[in-house]
């Protein structure tokens, strides 16, 4: 075999350019019949996650169709907002790339050039970046400015005034400016954020960019032919288990899997996918970092695991429109790839989402299981759940899922995973252990007082609001409930308080 060959996603995490971009055929028609095909095109955002190919699909859709926009004369130009400090550097190189551009183009007259200079030589100079853009028009020609990281105009341009000269000078016929914008948030919090109210926002249309469809992930799998390998159904479900359908991960997993096949000429692709978990990770915890940024963590974990506290439907629709989250067969949520949510729910149990997940019943939980433990340890030593298997069959279940869910964490994420099986308990496995017969009156009652039924109250509204979303999709707990859970867990840590413990 000729090892010489190509490897297809060898510039993952690059802007994918020319036969290189993969699909998204319905929103590249969109996005012609609106940028590319009118002589005045109109205003678009592009919003979508972290990596998830904004930037590739305005540079497949305008940038590369340049002699489409000049033939036309209008000038497509790109800008990358991230890398400006101060909104007037931003506006005045507005100018600076245009002239810069038409010089190429010779479409430069005197006129244009001496409204360019008259904008660098004082030191407000937005009434001749006006003056510049009207002569431009009335010269023939036309702007496209696409805006790349428009997120950063949250920093760049705080207050009213930028928001208000960048909207006049894309919405006004007398200028003929057009613009793209590519961002992870919506325009609308973008301008909140910045302490903006003007009404921006309102002269895009917004198309939201989510996971490649069944018909992108077909030309994604296609591309291994191309070296020779043949990806078997089971190679496709392992690796669209690690990467759901998110462009960035399977480029990155499909770069390994071609370069371990031309190393040994086998496919393994839970080898592949170890080689590169750590920059899995990296994904994983940036996207966490921006969603507490954008304060929607709190929103997603509820949607996942609960308890919903105060999640509404629009909040699960907008996390599904980014692709975030897909409903299942039964009416529930799951994140985009099996991978991605057995990881937000590794790191749900942990400290790390206190301030996120409501602090005292991440307490509670965790003091269930530790008077569970220590208890048990104290009658049956280190063995003490295989021994509390063999007594009590009926508490089986309970630790065969543990196991299970223990297990698949195990094969995800290695020594990252939790080794205390009873990590993998719900509140209402909990109260089973705890009031099961033989146990409660020997060990727990003495502990925990009253009797099981009094405890099976609080473990029904409990388990209640530990169920996932999709349980109780049309409502959320209502505020006597949330003071009352908020009652049974402030009861449940002060008898477990190593105070009364004593």
């Amino acid at each position: 075999m000729n090892y010489g060959f190509e490897n297809p996603y060898a510039d993952y995490g690059k802007i994918v350019r020319g036969e290189r971009f993969i699909g998204r055929k319905n929103i590249i028609n969109v996005i012609e019949s609106r940028i590319v095909r009118p002589t005045n095109p109109a205003n678009l955002a592009i919003i979508g996650v972290h990596r998830i190919g904004k930037s590739s699909l305005a540079y497949k859709t305008i940038i590369e169709q340049k002699d489409k926009f000049t033939s036309q004369r209008i000038l497509p130009i790109w800008m990358n907002l991230s890398s400006y400090d101060q909104s007037r550097h931003f506006f005045r190189s507005l100018v600076d790339e245009c002239v810069n551009e038409m010089e190429d183009l010779n479409w430069l007259t005197a006129e244009i050039q001496r409204a360019a200079d008259r904008v660098f030589g004082i030191e407000d100079p937005w009434n001749q970046i006006r003056r510049f853009f009207k002569k431009t028009q009335e010269a023939g020609y036309g702007t496209l400015f696409i805006l790349d990281e428009f997120d950063h105009a949250r920093h760049l341009f705080e207050g009213e005034t930028a928001f208000q000269c960048l909207r006049e000078l894309a919405d006004y016929p007398d200028y003929r400016l057009s613009l793209v914008l590519t961002s992870r948030r919506n325009v609308r919090d973008i301008e909140r954020v910045a302490g903006s109210s003007s009404p921006f926002h309102n002269i895009f249309q917004v198309q939201r960019l989510a996971m490649f469809n069944d018909e992108d992930l077909e030309i994604y799998f296609s591309l291994f032919s191309s070296t020779g390998i043949q990806i078997t159904d089971g190679d496709q479900e392992r690796i669209l288990f690690y990467c759901g359908a998110h462009p960035y991960l399977l480029e990155m997993l499909g770069c390994e899997i071609v370069e371990m096949f031309r190393q040994n000429e086998q496919i393994d692709v839970d080898k592949a996918a170890n080689a590169v978990l750590q920059s899995i990770f990296g994904h994983y915890d940036d996207m966490i970092r921006l969603l507490r940024e954008d304060e929607t963590l709190n929103k997603l974990l509820q949607i996942l695991f609960g308890p919903v506290i105060d999640v509404k439907q629009a909040d699960a629709t907008e996390l599904q429109n980014y692709g975030l989250i897909k409903p299942t067969e039964n009416g529930t949520y799951v994140a985009y790839s099996e991978h991605f949510h057995d990881y937000l729910k590794l790191h749900e149990r942990s400290t790390e989402f206190a301030t996120d997940l409501w602090p005292i019943w991440r307490d509670t939980e965790k003091a269930l299981r530790e008077v569970i433990t220590t208890t048990m340890f104290k009658v049956h030593g280190n063995q003490w759940i295989e021994k509390l298997e063999a007594e009590r069959p009926n508490l089986q279940s309970i630790f065969n899922e543990c196991r299970k869910a223990q297990q698949k964490e195990a094969r995800s994420y290695g020594d990252r995973a939790s080794q205390n099986l009873i990590d993998f308990t719900y509140p209402a496995d909990l109260f089973t252990i705890i009031c099961a017969r033989g146990l409660w009156g020997s060990h727990f009652e003495p502990i925990f007082g009253h009797n099981p039924n009094y405890w099976e109250h609080r473990k029904q509204l409990l388990a209640k609001c530990r169920n996932p979303l999709a349980h109780n999709r049309s409502e959320v707990l209502q505020d006597h409930e949330l003071k009352t859970v908020e009652a049974y867990c402030q009861e449940i840590l002060s008898i477990l308080s190593p105070e009364n413990s004593l």
